[in-house]
């Protein structure tokens, strides 16, 4: 065998909300077919698996239990900075761990601090605003049409068509709606409709970019609008909903991927990572987010598909991320000499 690995995940993605909860309450969290296909990939690389869930009892989990290295995928229980609690745990204890630090998971999930980032960084981002829940709504200067969502979420949670507001009496009660349903400040953001985009990223120093990933809207019914909704990831995934390789011109794919490493860079992302993007009104690549934990769910998440797209198999997929970390960790001379041995004494 090869290292021991431990898979760090949180499920509960089939979870029922309780009483009061947005439906998609749940979103983030992942499936057990995720886990079952990352422990596989892992297997299929060599490493031996130790599943741990990351929750309350992690810590002494953790302590118990050797591991050589954590895959992480934990989305965090609870509070604005829930995806860095499992890797803080993991760097007291002198872990390595695969994907983003303890600082830029938390700062990419307080997407208006992010974006605050990418402003004084000179990379281009919607012009935006944040409220607290009860405080008072305004436009703020910003250009109608806007979109609402949470703050501090992931999967498309609380967005809808009812995101898109065009005057101040929808953008009060979008997003009154938001921080009474997500107890949370609801992000402001001029809405920007040109095409939509994600870029896939793999590595440090050299960095892998995966083929652009289009959102396409044409196909969606028209009174949901060009929004990347909850509701389109989870109920249109046929192929020309999401075309990759995208269809776009050789100057413009640069420029996107110039953005997308930008963002992933200034963020100090680490192995893995996901930028989205939208073409404003001169077909100019803003960032809309930044995701250092995206989705891993074999055959649906985009990071997946577009690993499929450029010919790299889940299987692949998965080790190139744990090869990554163990590279930036100084593993590798240790998972040399482990596969060493189990090929001597197989």
């Amino acid at each position: 065998m090869g290292l021991t690995v431990g898979l760090l995940y949180n499920l509960g993605k089939c979870d029922p909300p309780e009483e009061g909860e947005p439906p998609d309450i749940h979103a983030e969290l992942d499936g057990e077919t995720t886990i079952v296909g990352i422990a596989e990939a892992l297997r299929w690389g060599g490493h031996e698996v130790v599943f741990i869930e990351g929750d309350e009892d992690a810590w002494d989990a953790l302590r118990r239990t050797h591991i050589d290295i954590a895959f992480n995928i934990c989305e965090g229980l609870r509070g604005a900075s829930r995806e860095s609690h499992i890797p803080a745990m993991l760097e007291m204890l002198g872990i390595p761990y695969t994907g983003s630090n303890v600082l830029t998971l938390a700062l990419a999930l307080d997407k208006a601090m992010a974006k605050r980032v990418f402003q004084q960084a000179n990379i281009p981002t919607p012009r935006f605003a944040a409220f607290s829940p009860g405080e008072e709504v305004s436009s703020r200067g910003l250009r109608f049409p806007l979109f609402v969502k949470p703050a501090c979420e992931g999967s498309s949670m609380g967005v809808s068509p009812a995101s898109l507001v065009r005057d101040e009496a929808e953008l009060v009660r979008q997003v009154n709606y938001i921080t009474r349903s997500y107890k949370q400040p609801a992000l402001v953001e001029e809405f920007l409709a040109g095409r939509e985009f994600t870029v896939g990223i793999i590595g440090n120093d050299q960095l892998e970019l995966l083929p652009i990933r289009e959102i396409r809207f044409d196909h969606c019914p028209a009174e949901h609008g060009p929004i990347y909704s909850y509701q389109y990831k989870t109920e249109w995934d046929k192929e020309e909903y999401f075309p990759c390789p995208a269809d776009v011109s050789p100057e413009l794919a640069a420029r996107i991927r110039a953005v997308a490493v930008a963002a992933f860079r200034v963020l100090g992302c680490r192995d893995i990572g996901r930028v989205d993007i939208r073409l404003d009104a001169d077909d100019a690549p803003n960032v809309i987010e930044v995701n250092p934990l995206p989705g891993l769910a074999p055959g649906f998440s985009d990071l997946p598909q577009a690993a499929a797209a450029a010919g790299i198999s889940y299987n692949e997929l998965i080790n190139r991320i744990l090869d990554a970390a163990i590279q930036r960790c100084g593993l590798a001379n240790k998972a040399a000499l482990a596969m060493q041995v189990a090929c001597s004494a197989s």
